[in-house]
């Protein structure tokens, strides 16, 4: 049977039901910011830190992590798999079959680890020759992304446990995880980078360790509270051998979302080969108004996450209008929010505060980054459109239009502007990066196509 078109704008939903609806994104959405807003926070403060060693490590650091960032999402594909099968199977009340979900997506995700820490470590300093870094760079951020990828098996199994987790409807356990995590990383970052509180001074690779310490330690939580039987997500005793059917359907919902990811990093990566042509202020600038953007968009995935959990359970149920209900109240509660978060952050991230917290950089990368600060503003409520109506179609299992929306708008607008424009005219830099605004907009025309039509209902996991 055709699928019943979905209206954008139009929700039934009134009163007490209304107000439920919102009590319950509300419950999921805040500790997932606040988790996210503290990694966001501590890897700014990593920024902050790394930033003492000069313009040089500091470039080596930011390109390193999204170098990683795009190895890491094929890890996110086990998770986004997890998410979906577990909310789904819990919002039809199958709270063993969602127990065993998770067993396997941490056997089988363990194993992808492996493999992506093997291929990894030797392939680390090739990525930095492939984006066109100097050797300076290329020398201090090899060394960090080989430690990176050493810890993978390390780290990977948290990312499951949390996912798991969240999409049981708990996003308390994951906050509490993610404030081990901060204070470790903050700890450990000053001590190994800087040679304080009685560490050696390690510089980049100091940073590198850092971090793994830091998720290790959220890896480590999590599973003494799944060991001693303290969540709300119970793993079987038995069955602990890899499931074929279980792995392949894991795979199957999360590697759209993987190529999601790993098309968006990649695109960010060919961005920066045309903001580095402005020279290593302008790189700078952009890296730390990244950094920036990183806590300032932690509402929207606090969003994404609860669209993702609710979306899931009410397809489960088979509750489609409770569904359609989620994914107009989530994506409009996480516009609202960037819009006060964007104006927050412009007012606080002034030039002084900038100067003064990243006081080994030049007044010209400073400068920069607050441009880009300032165009932020804009672009934000775009983002949490974005970011909550992917979350939503994740739930749904639906995860290749999100997919193919992210390399429409990344590739399509982004990209293709930030090359035609430097080709052709070759504008001041803050032009290149008004090239986010068509990436996002054609993200959500994408998607709205998609939700409108219905046909997000059908998905079958």
């Amino acid at each position: 049977m055709k699928p019943r078109r979905m209206a954008l704008f139009s929700d039934g939903m009134r009163g007490k039901e209304l107000y439920s609806l919102y009590g319950a994104i509300w419950a999921l959405a805040w500790p997932a910011f606040f988790a996210q807003g503290v990694r966001s926070i501590v890897m700014l403060v990593i920024r902050v830190i790394v930033s003492q060693l000069g313009e040089k490590a500091y470039n080596s650091v930011n390109i390193g992590l999204m170098v990683f960032m795009v190895i890491i999402t094929v890890i996110a594909a086990v998770a986004v798999g997890t998410t979906a099968l577990v909310s789904q199977y819990w919002g039809a009340g199958h709270r063993d079959r969602a127990g065993r979900v998770l067993q396997q997506s941490l056997l089988w995700g363990l194993l992808l680890s492996i493999v992506i820490a093997i291929l990894g470590m030797p392939a680390s300093k090739l990525l930095f020759h492939l984006i066109g870094a100097d050797s300076e760079t290329i020398e201090f951020g090899a060394t960090f992304l080989i430690w990176l990828f050493a810890a993978v098996p390390i780290l990977a199994p948290g990312f499951f446990l949390a996912a798991g987790l969240r999409a049981a409807g708990d996003t308390r356990t994951p906050m509490i995880g993610g404030f081990i995590m901060g204070i470790s990383s903050l700890i450990l970052s000053y001590g190994l980078i800087l040679g304080k509180l009685g560490m050696p001074r390690m510089g980049t690779l100091g940073a590198a360790l850092a971090i793994d310490g830091s998720f290790a330690a959220f890896t480590f939580f999590l599973a003494i509270l799944f060991v001693f039987n303290k969540t709300v997500l119970k793993l079987p005793l038995k069955g602990w051998r890899l499931n074929i059917e279980t792995g392949a359907t894991i795979f199957k919902i999360g590697i759209p979302s993987a190529m999601e990811w790993i098309l968006i990093q990649l695109g960010i990566l060919m961005y920066v080969f045309v903001i580095y042509h402005y020279g290593d202020e302008a790189a700078a600038g952009y890296f730390t108004g990244m950094a920036i953007l990183v806590f300032a968009q932690t509402p929207a995935h606090g969003f994404q996450i609860a669209a993702t959990t609710l979306v899931g359970q009410a397809v489960g149920a088979r509750n489609h209008e409770r569904a359609e209900s989620v994914f107009r109240h989530c994506t409009l509660m996480s516009f609202a929010f960037m819009i006060v978060i964007g104006i927050i952050i412009c007012v606080v991230a002034n030039p002084t505060l900038l100067s003064y917290v990243f006081f080994k950089l030049s007044p010209e990368s400073m400068g920069h980054a607050r441009t880009f600060i300032i165009l932020l503003v804009f672009v934000m409520p775009f983002m949490g459109v974005a970011f909550s109506m992917g979350g939503g179609f994740r739930g749904a299992g639906d995860t290749v239009p999100p997919m193919i929306a992210s390399a429409i708008g990344v590739y399509g607008g982004r990209i293709l502007a930030a090359y035609v424009l430097y080709a052709v005219f070759h504008p001041p830099v803050v032009i290149i990066w008004c090239s986010m605004f068509p990436d996002l907009i054609m993200r959500i025309l994408v998607m709205s196509i998609r939700l409108k039509s219905g046909k997000w209902k059908k998905a079958r996991i």
